[in-house]
């Protein structure tokens, strides 16, 4: 049998390498959560041993047993699988998603948008199958995890079931846990706070434009500095080149718009999709 492309491509979108999933795969029967195991089991085996079992044919399928003359022992309960070191890192990096569709199910609509226009969307483009429709079904009230995880896939699952725990904790329970990530469907980056180091003088001096030309506008004092803002304007066409929506919530910022949730409506998806977190974090640090 051949290696559905599919199930090949949920184990790559864990970090696990083409080789590795396809040697998973085919000795697990092609059972994406026994596959997840197996390779947790063997993952200190060389780069050589994935490719002689990625390059063999599939094995066949074991032969049903023989009915015995005697009804055998039931066979003891199979512990529950543990969640893999690399799905255990996306529940992190997303864990500020799933309290924003907690958010959401709790009469909270502040990341609604953000979540139904980019997040969701492309999370199921990325192989999370179906956990879309679940999220609709838990902000229309659904709780029972087995209902909502019927036809999902394991790993899918445990991010639905994941929701469902912020859920259960009611609006008072949630909000001490509520960051500026969660309020915004973002991603946790904990490469970000580097970025600003980095940028640190840039953005100070994005900051004060701001402020002065929001000053000028209103009348309300500042004096021009045409060589700063020209400064600041190279470096806005610098980040713009590499990607960073930056120059539309500068203006906004210049023309007096201080609201947060405002500003970040006006960055939109990058050109595959995905959702801009860098570009947004960076407008609400300005």
């Amino acid at each position: 049998r051949e290696v559905p492309p599919q199930l090949v491509s949920q184990l790559t979108d864990m970090g696990f390498s083409t080789t590795r999933a396809i040697a998973a795969l085919k000795s697990s029967q092609l059972d994406i959560l026994e596959a997840i195991n197996w390779l947790s089991d063997h993952c200190e085996e060389s780069e050589e041993y994935f490719e002689r079992i990625a390059a063999a044919p599939m094995p066949a399928p074991p032969a049903p047993a023989q009915a015995a003359a005697a009804p055998a022992a039931p066979a003891a309960p199979r512990p529950a699988p543990q969640i893999p070191p690399h799905l255990k890192q996306i529940l992190t990096i997303f864990d500020p998603v799933f309290k924003a569709i907690a958010m959401v199910a709790l009469g909270m609509d502040g990341p609604r948008a953000s979540l139904e226009g980019t997040r969701l969307p492309a999370m199921e483009a990325d192989g999370w199958k179906g956990l879309a429709g679940a999220v609709v079904r838990i902000w229309g009230g659904g709780r029972d995890p087995e209902g909502l995880c019927a036809g999902l896939d394991p790993n899918t699952a445990v991010l639905v079931r994941k929701t469902l725990e912020y859920v259960s904790l009611g609006a008072a329970g949630l909000g001490p846990l509520l960051d500026d990530d969660a309020r915004a469907g973002m991603t946790a980056d904990p490469e970000f706070p580097k970025i600003v180091e980095q940028f640190g003088p840039y953005v100070d001096r994005m900051a004060k434009s701001a402020v002065r030309q929001t000053q000028l506008s209103l009348g309300s004092g500042g004096a021009p500095d045409e060589a700063a803002d020209a400064e600041v304007g190279t470096f806005v066409d610098q980040m713009e080149k590499a990607n960073w929506q930056i120059r539309t919530p500068l203006e906004m910022l210049s023309a007096g718009v201080r609201s947060r949730d405002d500003i970040l409506e006006c960055i939109g998806p990058l050109a595959n999709g995905q959702p801009d977190d860098r570009s947004g974090r960076l407008a609400a640090v300005l």
